[in-house]
C-alpha cells in the first residue's frame, strides 16, 4: 500500500508529479466535493484500445495517429460530461480491451490534463475481473475485486506517456488553428 505522500506526489527521485494546478484552471476534481460526485465504479466505450496508436472519436472517425502506442485501454464514461461537454475520458489499466468495448469498471484516480487552455481531466480506472460486476457486496454495491493499489510503475507508465502525448498533442493544437496552454498537471489517486 502506497502511502498518502507517495500517492498525491509520485514519490522518488525518477517521477516528479507536483499534481497542483495553476490557479487560472478550473479543474474537475480540485475539491473533495467533486470528487466525491464521482462514482467508484462506471461505465467505460473503449475508443483506443492497449496497443494501438490510432485515437478515434466516439463517432469511430480517426482523430489522429499517435508516434508511440498507448500502453492503456483509453476511452470515455458517457454518463458523466468533462467540463468542455464531450464525455469524461478515461484511462482503463489491464488487459488489452477491443474497440467499442463498454464494461464496468473500478475509478481509482484522476490524471490533471490541460488541453488547448481546457481542463481534460482523464479518470484512471481497472477492470473488474470477469463475472465481478455481477456479485453485489452488502447493501447491493458492487464487489470490489479489482481494489489493488495501482503500483508506481503503473503511475510512472502514465507519467511518462502523458509527457510525450502532451508534447504531441500541443502540435496537433497548433496545425489545427487551436490556441491555449497544453500540459499534463499530475495524477492524484482517491481515497477508497
Amino acid at each position: 500500500m502506497m502511502d498518502r505522500t507517495m500517492a498525491m506526489w509520485g514519490g522518488g527521485a525518477a517521477i516528479t508529479l507536483a499534481c497542483m494546478r495553476p490557479s487560472s484552471a478550473s479543474a474537475a476534481f480540485d475539491s473533495p466535493q467533486q470528487r466525491k460526485k464521482v462514482p467508484g465504479f462506471v461505465d467505460i466505450v473503449v475508443e483506443v484500445p492497449k496497443g494501438s496508436f490510432v485515437k478515434r472519436l466516439p463517432h469511430g472517425a480517426v482523430d489522429y495517429v499517435g508516434p508511440v502506442p498507448c500502453p492503456f485501454n483509453y476511452g470515455s464514461v458517457p454518463a458523466i460530461p468533462a467540463p468542455d461537454g464531450d464525455p469524461l475520458d478515461a484511462i482503463i489499466l489491464g488487459n488489452h480491451l477491443p474497440y467499442g468495448y463498454t464494461g464496468k469498471v473500478k475509478v481509482k484516480g484522476v490524471m490533471k490534463f490541460i488541453d488547448a487552455g481546457l481542463v481534460d481531466d482523464k479518470l484512471i480506472c481497472t477492470q473488474l475481473i470477469p463475472g465481478a460486476e455481477n456479485g453485489t457486496g452488502r447493501n447491493g454495491e458492487f464487489s470490489d475485486p479489482a481494489s489493488e493499489d495501482l503500483t508506481m510503475l503503473d503511475l510512472f507508465t502514465l507519467t511518462s506517456f502523458f509527457n510525450v502525448y502532451t508534447a504531441c498533442k500541443s502540435t496537433l493544437n497548433l496545425m489545427r488553428g487551436k490556441a491555449g496552454r497544453t500540459a499534463y498537471e499530475g495524477w492524484e489517486l482517491f481515497e477508497q
